[in-house]
């Protein structure tokens, strides 16, 4: 083989740029009986990430917390002891919603909008408030179109958006034993 065409053959299979990244990967520090996940190559056009554990292999997962696509650090504290704990991380990609109509009743608030999703997972129903990042208030099924919102007393005045979701290909699967 000539040398042009080797040089060639060895740009078209040779490694991606150190920068770039080779896909989702996630990670944990197990420290006592507190997990730190740490993860990258999350894709940039999600809305949210969703954290989620299972004590089994194939079990049902819980979902811990949504955090913002800029954050690549979750840590799960004080957990049971002698548990394995399996974690994944999904990206959530949602096109800007719409205010929801709002209700308020004495302890809750009724929430309704139209469905706008034609083939959504679910809907984040997101709560912004002044001067503070937006946050998921609540993880609801596809074709939602009400949701009574409950309320606590330290609640503050905030527009409340639900927004249709669509889950991205999760990381892989990783997990701890808690001794």
């Amino acid at each position: 083989m000539k040398l042009p065409a080797l040089c060639a053959l060895l740009m078209l299979v040779g490694c991606a740029p150190a920068d770039q990244p080779q896909g989702f990967q996630l990670t944990a520090d197990l420290v006592t009986d507190d997990v730190t996940l740490r993860w990258s190559g999350a894709p940039i056009d999600a809305a949210y990430l969703m954290v989620e554990y299972a004590t089994e292999e194939n079990g049902e997962y819980t979902i811990l917390s949504f955090l913002p696509p800029d954050r690549h650090e979750f840590h799960h504290p004080d957990l049971m002891p002698a548990t394995t704990f399996y974690y994944r991380v999904t990206p959530l990609t949602a096109p800007e919603g719409r205010p929801a109509t709002a209700r308020p009743q004495p302890k809750e608030l009724q929430l309704s909008w139209t469905d706008t999703g034609t083939d959504e997972d679910g809907y984040l129903l997101e709560r912004r408030r002044t001067a503070q990042p937006a946050e998921v208030a609540a993880y609801l099924d596809a074709n939602s179109t009400s949701f009574n919102l409950p309320l606590l007393p330290s609640d503050k005045p905030a527009t409340y958006i639900p927004r249709p979701f669509r889950r991205g290909a999760p990381s892989p699967v990783i997990h701890e034993t808690v001794p």
